[in-house]
């Protein structure tokens, strides 16, 4: 198929959503931004404003009276399923922010309607996507640390108990599925300045198929004003050397070339753009070098400069991805199948603590875990998340309810 603009609407204006707004627009030759909807309409029209498009507060409205290619969904979690069933119905299209929903009854509620609907569905996962990364899992491919045999990541980002962006990470570093976890947990009383009463602690390790093991740490107030500003680092371990991306210190490729030690930090080609470096190339200079080129260098990244993490473009290869799979029938590169499966994996680290037992990463029937997920949604919504998903979207169709 000839390749087209798609018509799409953001549904859900919060500090995600606007970030997605920014990578939308400046990616308008592959998308015309035509709405937003937000069941707060004040904030919609306002965002709505700025971008000069339409603004909705019920997701039913928004349905009914635009003609949609695509969705971007970027609702809290445990909503995800109760947007993305009415937009599949719909024939639209869509991109969900991580994880793809909170359970997996959850996340098969989003598959069943897509492949009813026959829509194709990309989920925003950006750990993987980003440049650092892109550039690590060459140089493994490369063989410049040799056999991979261990894998960390210390501070990893979880929400809700999970940490579906790490698993997602280790699993495409590793180049295998996880087959078992392991886990504890502690509960820690905060102090009467804390944003929090409390926090828990969570420490993993995940056997993968292949023989490779990883550690895994978090905290559950990772982003709270106690905790946040912890380096984030993940490294991964050859038997010729090993690899490092931190958010807050240098990446590094570490490994041994004539009996010596050596280091490699990423380079990055910039070129000049007005008053702006915009990232061209991200290279390790090792003979041979690996490089990762920058897809998007011709379009400014509202955080695309050298020094970032460079979020903005694996924002824009996911909206890229989605859109190839809509007007070429491609798979999308993280579809349902693979992002159910990380935080499948990130349910059972989390079962895994609460049960104290390792387990197999490759779950059966409802765990602990997800059922007190629903049971807090069921005291927090007055209804059943699953059982109740009818009259759940429709509140949330027509604009009320606590669906947000």
């Amino acid at each position: 198929m000839v390749e087209t603009r798609l018509r799409v609407a953001l549904v859900g204006t919060g500090r995600r959503g606007a970030a997605h707004l920014a990578t939308v627009r400046e990616l308008s030759d592959l998308y015309d931004l035509v709405a937003v909807c937000d069941v707060d309409e004040t904030r919609a029209r306002a965002v709505a404003e700025n971008y000069g498009v339409r603004a909705y507060g019920a997701l039913g409205e928004l349905l009914s009276n635009e003609r949609l290619d695509a969705a971007v969904i970027v609702t809290p979690p445990e909503s995800h399923h109760l947007v993305a069933k009415p937009v599949a119905e719909c024939g639209v299209h869509m991109l969900i922010e991580t994880p793809l929903a909170l359970t997996r009854a959850m996340m098969d509620v989003i598959g069943e309607a897509a492949e009813k609907a026959g829509v194709q569905v990309e989920v925003g996962e950006n750990y993987g996507r980003r440049p650092a990364e892109r550039l690590n899992r060459q140089a493994i491919e490369s063989g410049l640390i040799g056999t991979t045999v261990h894998a960390s990541v210390f501070n990893a980002p979880a929400n809700h108990d999970t940490c579906y962006h790490t698993v997602s990470l280790l699993r495409l570093y590793v180049g295998a599925d996880v087959a078992e976890v392991e886990a504890t947990a502690q509960r820690q009383e905060l102090g009467a300045g804390a944003s929090s009463p409390s926090e828990t602690w969570t420490d993993a390790v995940l056997r993968f198929a292949n023989g490779v093991t990883a550690s895994v740490g978090y905290v559950s107030t990772w982003t709270s004003p106690l905790r946040w500003g912890r380096p984030r680092i993940a490294s991964v371990e050859g038997t010729e050397g090993y690899l490092v991306t931190a958010e807050g210190a240098p990446t590094r490729l570490h490994r041994i070339e004539n009996g010596l030690a050596k280091d490699y930090a990423i380079e990055v080609e910039t070129r000049r753009d007005g008053d702006r470096d915009v990232a061209v190339r991200f290279t390790y200079p090792t003979q041979p070098a690996v490089e990762v080129a920058n897809p998007f260098a011709d379009r400014i990244r509202t955080d695309a400069d050298p020094t970032s993490v460079a979020d903005g473009l694996a924002r824009a290869a996911e909206l890229v991805s989605l859109h190839r799979a809509v007007t070429t029938g491609a798979a999308p590169e993280c579809g349902i199948a693979t992002a159910r499966r990380s935080q499948e994996i990130g349910i059972a680290i989390a079962e895994s603590a609460l049960v104290g037992r390792a387990l197999s990463a490759t779950l059966g029937a409802e765990t602990a875990w997800e059922r007190e997920q629903h049971e807090a949604l069921r005291r927090r919504w007055g209804a059943d998340p699953l059982k109740d998903m009818d009259r759940l979207v429709r509140g949330a169709s027509a604009g009320h309810g606590r669906v947000r």
